[in-house]
């Protein structure tokens, strides 16, 4: 039995293999070797015959006498046959089977060429297509990218514009309407006033005017009392103050529809405004403007009728720290108490205030809050008493 190691078999079995192929090798190149000299002899022969024809004169040319072909041994023609059947036969061994595969290989990398060649023109006509989009939405985009400039800087300008235009309308308008404040002290000028034909148009500006200031400042940093706004809107409240304070004016302003629409818009700004000490000059305008209208027999009876009134009141009185502004808060509850055809109202007013409220303020250190608190507080305590 033979012991050696299968790598050792191995190695020889290939050594082995490698000599055959070698001889194999050797073998098919002498013969090659031996066609091609027997081709090329064949070639000298027939080239020395076709001479010797020619020059002797024997007849005609070899393709002509023997109709195109050409007369070859017996023996040369079986020693070509045998040595082409033995290339067919040895070829196969000796070349690689990629080599043998390589034309149809070679057919598939052609057919794959061609249509790597299509798609690619194909790719290229699309490419064509989307460059010239591409540089078509470029120059679109610029000009919309110049457009977009010039419509920024026109909305820049006409927003200066706006700016500019709106703190002149603010400047003339605290101008004229703090002028008309000073002049609506007199009791002649409020019959003018009230008597023209814009007086509606007026009434309706200033519950706009009111609204707007608010919503924009109401949630957040009042202006000061300096800037042409606030001085704006507290002229306003200022003539309407004025013009409560006069009997022909209170009586317009609780009997006209423009006046009643006016009150209520008072009545929501003092709803909205903010409590402590932001807006203490409007909030003082527009309380002395509703007290003035309560001293009327219809502006109380207008001003009864808003159940939330009383609630508001309350709430800045508590909240308040402006004494003029306690002391008008005071006086308005007071006059709202008093209507004697309201007993709705008295209800209202003994569940609106409450009392621990009147003795904090009856304990004040400003004398004429106590003594007003403890009026109040007398004149609730009477209505409790009346049956």
């Amino acid at each position: 039995m033979d012991n050696r190691p299968t790598g050792v078999a191995t190695e020889m079995a290939a050594q082995l293999l490698q000599g055959k192929e070698k001889t194999l090798l050797a073998e098919l190149s002498s013969l090659v070797r031996e066609v091609r000299a027997n081709l090329c002899g064949l070639v000298q022969e027939w080239g020395a015959f076709q001479s010797e024809v020619l020059h002797t004169g024997l007849g005609a040319p070899v393709e002509e006498a023997t109709g195109k072909t050409l007369q070859v041994s017996r023996s040369d023609m079986e020693r070509l046959v045998t040595e082409a059947m033995m290339l067919k036969e040895f070829l196969p061994r000796v070349l690689s089977p990629e080599y043998l595969a390589a034309p149809s290989r070679l057919t598939h990398v052609e057919q794959e060429l061609q249509a790597a060649q299509r798609d690619k023109q194909v790719l290229s006509s699309e490419h064509e297509h989307l460059k010239r989009r591409s540089e078509a939405l470029l120059v679109n985009f610029e000009q919309e990218k110049q457009e977009k400039f010039s419509v920024k800087c026109e909305v820049t300008e006409l927003s200066q514009q706006l700016t500019q235009q709106a703190e002149f309308c603010s400047s003339m308008g605290a101008a004229c309407c703090t002028l008309l404040w000073r002049v609506s002290r007199h009791e002649d000028c409020i019959h003018s006033i009230l008597g023209g034909s814009k007086v509606s148009e007026f009434l309706t500006l200033t519950g706009s005017t009111l609204q707007s200031f608010l919503a924009t400042y109401g949630q957040g940093e009042m202006p000061g009392e300096t800037s042409e706004e606030a001085q704006f809107v507290l002229a306003l409240c200022g003539i309407i103050t004025n013009i409560a304070a006069s009997a022909y004016g209170r009586d317009f302003l609780a009997s006209s529809g423009d006046g009643q629409a006016l009150v209520d818009v008072l009545c929501g700004v003092l709803a909205e405004a903010p409590p402590g000490a932001e807006c203490t000059k409007l909030k003082s305008l527009l309380l002395m403007s509703l007290y003035n209208i309560s001293i009327n027999q219809k502006g109380l009876g207008y001003l009864s009728s808003k159940p939330e009134l009383m609630p508001v009141l309350v709430w800045h009185l508590q909240e308040e720290t402006s004494v003029t502004n306690r002391l008008h808060i005071i006086r308005l509850l007071q006059s709202l108490i008093l209507e004697p055809e309201s007993p709705e109202v008295t209800a209202r007013a003994l569940e609106a205030i409450p009392l621990p409220v009147l003795q904090h303020l009856a304990s004040d250190t400003n004398p004429e809050v106590r003594e007003l608190a403890l009026e109040l507080m007398a004149d609730l305590q009477a209505l409790q008493r009346e049956p």
